[in-house]
């Protein structure tokens, strides 16, 4: 901690003293230290992320100091994201390091950097990098599918959409990518939208994302620039509803239902056919066949349970805390019973409507 206070405190002095050119004119003005950029990107986009590196050569022997500092002044629309700058030496004192920008507008200025070196805590030796030429392009004109996006690689891992509401779909989409800036995420035409999560993994970024879209969305559609390809791609996301959300909303209604008809005649047919079976055979071993078959055929066609509903209670679409509430009973009503989930119950109205009530709602 008090090696990093320490190293602020000679970063400030470096500053101040270029900036008053003291050391300049103290005559330590550097002729046995090198320092420029050993690579660059040529052009950068708003909101990207990119890297430089930079290659510094000491002429000094290595017992002449202790350590080297970095320093960085007059940048302007544009972010350092390197937190601890860390400077790679091999055997013939030469060094080099790798730091990520992030640039916000076509007008930024790249910091100028500072390699010092220190000896017994004072400043002996420092150079400056002349900052080089990098071009600034405007994309996603005329893109109304831009998300903003900007990376080398993109992948869509999982999808899980469910319904929310009885007009919106709630959607939460894992995205991985490589030198990218999935921070700055966000798609068009949807109003609620938000990062649920964000993992950087060195170069690597992991995005949880969710996003509101009406109910009737087949597909999200996005792009975004692949910078190696130097171009624009398209990623479409189908809508798929879980399974356990789709089975609540099968079979609304247990006497229109198609696959309960099914099975009523199913199990009327075998009843039927076993009947005739003991008629002709006399057989007893299918009276047990006829028994079992009534009692299926029974809890097939009979109504379910009947219960109250007091007034006030709340009518959700869907068996969950946060689901819609479609209805507020003005009145008491008398509701069947027709299927049970965690704390919900499902009911079936007078009117044919169908809804989902908590089970602490039941008389």
């Amino acid at each position: 901690m008090k090696s990093r206070i320490y190293n602020s405190i000679l970063k400030v002095v470096l500053l101040l003293s270029i900036f008053s050119g003291a050391l300049v004119a103290e005559g330590i003005k550097s002729k046995e230290l090198y320092l420029e950029y050993k690579s660059f990107p040529k052009r950068v986009f708003t909101g990207q992320k990119f890297d430089v590196t930079l290659k510094a050569m000491i002429l000094k022997s290595q017992s002449s100091y202790d350590k080297v500092l970095t320093s960085f002044s007059h940048e302007d629309n544009i972010e350092l994201l390197t937190k601890d700058v860390n400077w790679t030496k091999d055997t013939s004192n030469k060094y080099t390091t790798t730091l990520t920008y992030k640039v916000y507008n076509e007008q930024f200025v790249l910091p100028t950097i500072t390699f010092a070196l220190v000896k017994d805590e004072e400043i002996i030796d420092f150079i400056s990098a002349k900052s080089p030429d990098i071009k600034y392009q405007k994309i996603a004109v005329n893109q109304k599918l831009f998300s903003n996006i900007i990376a080398t690689k993109l992948e869509i891992n999982t999808v899980k959409t469910k319904q929310y509401s009885n007009t919106m779909l709630h959607s939460t989409i894992h995205i991985t990518a490589n030198h990218s800036n999935l921070e700055d995420t966000k798609l068009e035409d949807y109003l609620e939208q938000k990062i649920e999560s964000l993992k950087e993994n060195s170069l690597e970024q992991s995005l949880y994302y969710s996003v509101m879209v009406p109910i009737h969305t087949k597909q999200i559609n996005f792009t975004y620039y692949n910078t190696k390809l130097q171009d624009f791609v398209r990623v479409q996301i189908p809508m798929i509803l879980d399974d356990d959300l789709v089975s609540t909303q099968t079979e609304l209604n247990p006497y229109n239902s198609s696959i309960l008809i099914y099975k009523q005649m199913l199990a009327s047919g075998f009843l039927l056919f076993f009947i005739l079976l003991y008629i002709f055979t006399r057989n007893s071993i299918h009276l047990f066949f006829i028994t079992v078959l009534i009692a299926i055929v029974a809890y097939l066609f009979i109504p379910s349970k009947k219960i109250i509903l007091d007034k006030n209670v709340k009518v959700y679409i869907l068996p969950t805390t946060n689901s819609t509430v479609y209805e507020t009973l003005e009145s008491k009503k008398i509701v069947e019973i027709i299927n049970e989930k965690g704390l919900f119950v499902k009911v079936l109205f007078e009117n044919k409507n169908i809804g989902w009530v908590n089970k602490y709602d039941i008389e």
